[in-house]
């Protein structure tokens, strides 16, 4: 037993010394250099929400956000938008006015990085980030309804992400309030099982990364095999097909398009699942309700569709993401940036 272990062990250093050098010369997929520490700050600290519950930012606030893969600062202005500038109702200078939740809002992306700043720079000209990280097309259709379609802009970019944006209608049933209670008690029961090994996965994968070399080859390992894309995302984001709830969410979609009489820009936003699934099953979600009806959308209120995974590097995917979560990484601002101003300028 003694042996096996001591096998083990010498195993395990030389594993780790191996992936030290390969990380060195950048011959992984991924090649990060471990943080050695478990530091990190509260996700989300600079979030409030109105008395509808729509959720918004702190106003002349600045924190900031530590993960395993980033350290960034925050800072909102006088309405509560990601910018260093303050927007004001009087501003007789046209700008263009950005909606959207976590990819707008620039989550874990410094201040200069992140898309509105990029397209600002390039264009010269002023974008209203309104984008608040965890909100649907619900919430952010009353946030803009309620303030920032009282600021002085003549176009609009709308960024839709079809994994987390859709709505379901709230409606009225005989049931009491404790029998509802019940029923989503007993869901969070039955999936208890599943959430605590997806728990304690994380967990260890998270000590591997932010403590050893060695998981730069797990992780690249794993990307090669697609054995992180196993999770049963085939009915959901861009392969969703509720129709229900589809309709409902478009609902809000298009009264925030045709609210304001300006340009408008929407823009379809993948994740990392969405991206693998698509190139391993090429299931044609064109062809599904979702798609068609966004579609439709953009025709009926002139407005200018952007579908992301039509431009997609599939060799490239792990690029586009953080490493250490599901959000656009600076590479992938770049990236998407990029793609807009190349549909902005020939428009």
């Amino acid at each position: 037993m003694k042996k096996i272990l001591f096998f083990f062990l010498i195993f395990i250093i030389f594993f780790e010394i191996t992936s030290v050098i390969f990380t060195k010369f950048e011959l992984f997929l991924f090649n990060e250099t471990p943080k050695y520490s478990f530091k990190k700050t509260s996700v989300n600290d600079w979030l409030v929400k109105d008395e509808k519950g729509n959720p918004s930012h702190k106003k002349n606030y600045k924190t900031t956000h530590i993960s395993r893969c980033f350290e960034v600062e925050y800072i909102f202005n006088n309405v509560g938008a990601r910018d260093h500038n303050d927007y004001f109702i009087n501003d007789s200078e046209k700008s263009i006015m950005l909606i959207g939740d976590s990819f707008a809002e620039g989550f874990g992306i410094d201040t200069e990085k992140i898309f509105a700043k990029i397209i600002e720079k390039k264009i010269n000209k002023k974008v209203l980030n309104f984008g608040v990280s965890g909100t649907n097309t619900k919430q952010q259709n009353s946030n803009y309804i309620n303030f920032g379609s009282k600021l002085n802009f003549d176009e609009l970019i709308y960024f839709f992400l079809p994994h987390n944006d859709y709505s379901k209608e709230i409606k009225k049933i005989k049931n009491s309030q404790n029998d509802k209670k019940d029923v989503s008690f007993l869901i969070f029961n039955l999936n208890t099982l599943k959430y605590k090994l997806f728990f304690y996965k994380f967990k260890f994968l998270d000590v591997l990364a932010r403590f050893t070399y060695s998981y730069n080859f797990i992780r690249s390992a794993a990307h090669l095999l697609d054995l992180n894309s196993k999770n049963n995302f085939e009915n959901l984001s861009y392969f969703y097909q509720n129709e229900e709830n589809i309709t409902y969410t478009f609902n809000f979609l298009e009264n925030l398009i045709n609210y304001k009489n300006v340009k408008s820009y929407i823009v379809i936003i993948p994740t990392i699942y969405d991206i693998v699934n698509f190139q391993k099953n090429k299931i044609n979600y064109k062809n599904l309700y979702w798609y068609k009806e966004i579609n439709q959308i953009a025709k009926r209120n002139n407005s200018i569709l952007i579908d992301l995974m039509d431009f997609i590097d599939f060799n490239e995917k792990h690029l586009y993401f953080h490493s250490c979560d599901g959000h656009w990484s600076e590479y992938g601002n770049k990236f998407v940036s990029d793609i807009f101003l190349e549909k902005y300028n020939s428009n």
